[in-house]
């Protein structure tokens, strides 16, 4: 990824990448081919093992795109629910199409709106106890999104948000060169301030794909 490593790093490692299966494999091909916001290779490599290690049983994806990483969740990780939210419409149908390819769209609950709000109705349909969040949607919503995700997440939840360092950016503006983000990034550096200093949330950051934040959720211990 540029501005956070270099190509021969990035093909170095994504050579290792192994798809899960063939139709997720035929699916990231036209995500990358019509420049869809997909997980990257090296993203996925290592959400691999977190899911694994973690093996979630109810998921919260915000940013569901053309469903990729949400079939990628629910066939990982087999015996969850995946509840993933969309405000692109087009987006969504797409979707919709492709959680009912799968064979996973029993699992799988697509919502149609704002994060935030999807997630407060959530709140008020008595749905809670997601031990895994999926951050992905707009970059200067991140803030407001995980503090509505924490109210209906479980204890120790891990919470893993997507595209942080913006390909530098967030780092420093001189990889802004237009200056035409700077409310992004603004907004991104006060994502990260708050995930890494709140006394709820134990946070890692990696330079993975476009930067990942890895949240452990403190909140519910009595």
């Amino acid at each position: 990824m540029k501005n956070i490593t270099n190509e021969l790093v990035e093909n170095y490692i994504t050579k290792y990448y192994r798809p899960v299966n063939e139709s997720l494999e035929q699916l990231r091909l036209v995500g990358e081919k019509d420049h869809v916001p997909i997980i990257q290779r090296d993203t996925e490599n290592v959400l691999n093992s977190y899911l694994k290690l973690k093996q979630p049983k109810r998921i919260l994806e915000i940013g569901t795109a053309i469903g990729y990483s949400a079939i990628y969740f629910a066939t990982v990780c087999k015996d969850s629910e995946v509840y993933t939210i969309e405000k692109d419409e087009i987006m969504r149908q797409a979707a919709l199409n492709n959680f009912q390819e799968s064979g996973l769209n029993d699992r799988i609950h697509s919502l149609f709106g704002d994060g935030q709000e999807q997630i407060e109705k959530l709140q008020d349909q008595g749905i809670k106890d997601f031990d895994f969040v999926f951050v992905d949607a707009a970059k200067s919503h991140y803030k407001r999104f995980l503090e509505a995700a924490l109210k209906v997440c479980s204890n120790n939840a891990l919470i893993i948000s997507d595209n942080i360092l913006m390909r530098g950016m967030t780092a420093s503006d001189d990889f802004d060169e237009h200056r035409k983000h700077k409310t992004n990034i603004r907004k991104m550096r006060e994502y990260i301030d708050f995930i890494c200093t709140q006394e709820d949330l134990e946070t890692s950051l990696l330079a993975v794909g476009d930067g990942l934040g890895i949240t452990i959720y403190r909140g519910n211990n009595e």
